[in-house]
Parts: structure tokens; sequence; C-alpha cells
């Protein structure tokens, strides 16, 4: 490339890279506020000469490099996964407290200490109509109190089915996004064009991902990229999505499946799994105390009404209406069971039999139930039991909320760390137009000088 046309090609070459350097910096600066854009460069080698005396060929364009770091995008991606599983545990246990919220006197506990006390007025005044008015509504206050309570979770799980209803087809629409643009890359790649702003599109839609799900991703020689569960359900492989499917389970709650296989209880991070563990775990086990709860009192007040006589002296019956439940030796939807199972207030039965119509030992001794130890294997009153609970949602809650404050703090300065690296700086743009600048002014000084030899070569020759 030693002759002046040499020159001349060395030059336009020169020209075409620095006008390349320049579009690559603007398009930095265009997208310095883009969200997931990674700065991009061009990689410059010196081109091959040829013959015994060759100096060089110029320059030429080898890639354009966009400035990922696949670390910092992986632990990125796995903060993003916990903080979605706190923040959708944080937004479901509030709404829970709420329905345990005991500050204003009007919350479960107190129509359980409520219906216990009327017991106690009544023994006062055995045969006072008001007062066994007082216990039987007291009762129906009861029963109310439970299943309101009761139903309320039940209501609260039905949406956290839509929920989850809602992220699975979230997810079936981003991995087939994902396949697509695992397609364009491949392709991109496999004609020397520039991949960078569908890799950058494909990496936002893999952080968005991983907000709905646990995953483990890894890039193949063709660019394109696999996605799967921790547990090893597929999500993508190549330009190929997988998408789940949610069907009812044996107990009505929806059930996510992958292949046809149940996955639901693999799913352990994300909003999905954050969903999926408040509904069967959390939830579950708040309802499993409330039946508890009802067992207790109806099968304890049912026996010692038992044990005394009515207003009529005749002997008492059931106070609530016995539970049966579905399944043998559970107390499941007993809480959504207890009614009152008498209406006629000549029907308590306040008196001990032997001492007469008019006695109130039989009030006295349903009253003192509630002081009784009879839950947790016989170390809890009723009260301390549900106090218990309340302390557990609260505590639930916190762990909720705490720990999706802690991760947007981590995330945060993972981005942040991850933008210093990525992201566009303006000052170091702003460098590089003049640095480019500079080498497209020389290289056309040197193009015109190279023609000014050519026209006074020609007139040489020509004179």
């Amino acid at each position: 490339m030693s002759t002046l046309f040499g020159s001349l090609s060395v030059g336009r070459q020169s020209l075409a890279a620095q006008q390349m350097g320049l579009a690559i910096t603007q398009n930095n600066i265009a997208n310095v506020n883009t969200p997931g854009y990674a700065r991009q460069r061009a990689n410059f080698a010196p081109g091959d000469g040829s013959g015994d005396t060759a100096v060089g060929a110029g320059v030429r364009l080898v890639s354009i490099e966009s400035y990922r770091s696949r670390l910092l995008d992986i632990r990125v991606n796995g903060e993003i996964q916990r903080q979605g599983e706190y923040a959708a545990s944080a937004e479901v246990l509030q709404q829970v407290e709420a329905f345990f919220d005991e500050t204003t006197g009007t919350g479960l506990q107190s129509d359980i200490s409520t219906f216990f006390n009327n017991f106690s007025s009544l023994a006062n005044m055995p045969q006072d109509a008001a007062l066994r008015q007082q216990v039987l509504a007291g009762g129906e206050k009861l029963g109310m109190s439970f299943r309101d309570t009761y139903e309320k979770l039940q209501v609260l799980r039905t949406h956290l089915d839509r929920g989850i209803t809602e992220a699975v087809a979230e997810i079936n629409s981003i991995t087939a996004a994902i396949a697509k643009l695992n397609y364009e890359v491949v392709d991109m790649r496999g004609t020397m064009g520039n991949a960078n702003s569908s890799i950058d599109e494909r990496q936002k839609l893999v952080d968005r991902l991983a907000s709905l799900v646990d995953i483990n991703y890894f890039e193949s020689e063709s660019g394109s990229i696999h996605i799967s569960t921790r547990q090893g359900a597929l999500l993508v492989t190549g330009t190929e999505a997988h998408p789940w499917q949610v069907a009812n389970g044996a107990d009505g709650a929806l059930r996510i499946l992958a292949a046809g296989r149940d996955i639901t209880d693999d799913l352990q991070s994300g909003r999905l799994g954050g969903l999926i563990h408040v509904r069967d775990t959390q939830i579950t086990s708040y309802l499993a105390v409330l039946d508890d709860m009802a067992a207790a009192i109806i099968s304890r007040v049912n026996a010692q009404h038992a044990l005394g006589a009515d207003a009529q002296g005749v002997a008492g019956g059931n106070f609530f209406v016995p539970f049966i439940g579905a399944i043998p030796g559970s107390n499941q939807g007993a809480a959504r069971a207890l009614e009152v199972a008498i209406t006629d207030i000549n029907k308590i039965a306040a008196a001990d039999p032997a001492a007469g119509s008019g006695s109130n030992q039989n009030a006295k001794a349903i009253a003192g139930i509630q002081n009784e130890l009879l839950l947790s294997g016989n170390n809890a009153t009723l009260s301390e039991f549900y106090t218990h609970l309340v302390f557990r949602i609260g505590l639930d809650t916190k762990t909720g909320v705490d720990g999706m404050e802690t991760q947007s703090h981590l995330l945060s300065r993972l981005q942040e760390q991850r933008d210093s690296q990525c992201g566009v700086s303006l000052d170091e743009e702003a460098i590089n137009l003049m640095y480019y600048q500079k080498a497209f002014e020389a290289s056309a000084r040197f193009i015109a000088l190279v023609d000014s030899l050519m026209d006074d070569m020609l007139s040489i020759l020509g004179g």
C-alpha cells in the first residue's frame, strides 16, 4: 500500500472508521437515559499489508463491543429475584395484618373475651332475661367474627390465585420475547451484524423475568441464552420458549405446570415464589390456628354446657353446633362452622342441676373456660394462643417489609455499580467525540495531501 492510490484507500478507510466511531459515540450520548442500555465502542485493528515493502493497509473495524459485565448481570439478577419475593410477601401480609388489628377493641380477641364475660355477668343474675339474651348475642357475634376473619383469609387466597395466574401469563409473554430476541442475536452475529441493541433488550427482559421467578441462565457460543428455574424447569432453550400452564389442584388452589409436571412447590423466589409461599404456607397456617381455636371453643363450651341445667331445670344440650370435620382428626373448617345451636334464652344452662334452676355454678364454669389451658398441648389459653398468632403475623409482615427494603438497598447499590461500568458517561463520550473528530480531520487532511501529490505527479508527467 505504498502507492498514492493505496494511500487514498488508507485515508478513505480511516475516514469511514472515524465516522463509525463518531456514530457510536453519538448513539451512546442519545441513550444516556435509556434504561438497560449498555454503552458501546468500536474495536479497530490495523489492516494487513502485502508485499515486502508494505507498511499496512490502514484500519479495519473488528467489532462493535457492548460494555456488559456478566458477573454484575447475574448478581443483579439474583437480588431482583429476592426483592420480588419479599415485595410480594409484604404486599399480601400487610393486608393480613389488617384483618387482625386489635387496637380498636373490635377484633376477634375482644369478641372471645366478651363471650366469656357475658357468662360471668349471667352468673351474677342467672335468671335475668336481658343477660341471657346478651349471652346468645355474644355467641352469635363470636361465630360471626370467626367466620368473617376466616372468609377474609380465604378471599385473599383466591386473589393470590389470580395474582399467580397473571404472573404465569407474564412469564410466558417474557419467555416468548426472549426466544425471539435469541433468534435475532444469533442471526445478526451470523451475518456480522451489530446485535448489541437486541442483547440490551434481552437483558432487560431477563431482569423482568427474575422479578417474577427464580431463574438460572447461561449464554451459548451462538449468543443465545438458555433459561430454567433453579430446580430445572425449562423456560427458554435457544429460540424456543417453554410456556407454563395453571390448573386447579386437589384442594382447589391453582397449581403451576411445566411440560405437564407440577412445579408449584419448587418455586422459591421472585414474585411468583413469594405469592405461593404466602398462600400455601403462611395463610394456611393462620387458618389452621383459627380452626384449632374454634374447635376448642365448640368442644369445651358444649361439654361444659351439657353438664348444667337450663331455666326449666332441664339438662343443657349443645350451646354451639357440634363440629364434624370433613377430614377425620382434622379441625379444618371449624372456624367457618362456629355457630350458636340454640335460639331460646331459657335453654342456656347456667345452673348446676343439683342446686336448682336458679343457681349459677355452670355459668361460672363456662366463664372460666377462657382461662383454661386448651391449646398447644394444654399449654396455652385461648387468649395466649391468639396473641401468639397475632405476633406471628406481625413478625412475618415485618420480615417481608424489612427484606424488601434491604433488597431494594442492595439492588440499588449493585445497579449503580453496573451503571458505572456499563452505563454512559457523558464526560467520557465528550472526550471520545473530540478524539474521533480530530482523527477524522487528520484523515481528511491526509487525503487532501495525497490528492495534491497526485495532481503534481500528473502535471509533471503531462509536462
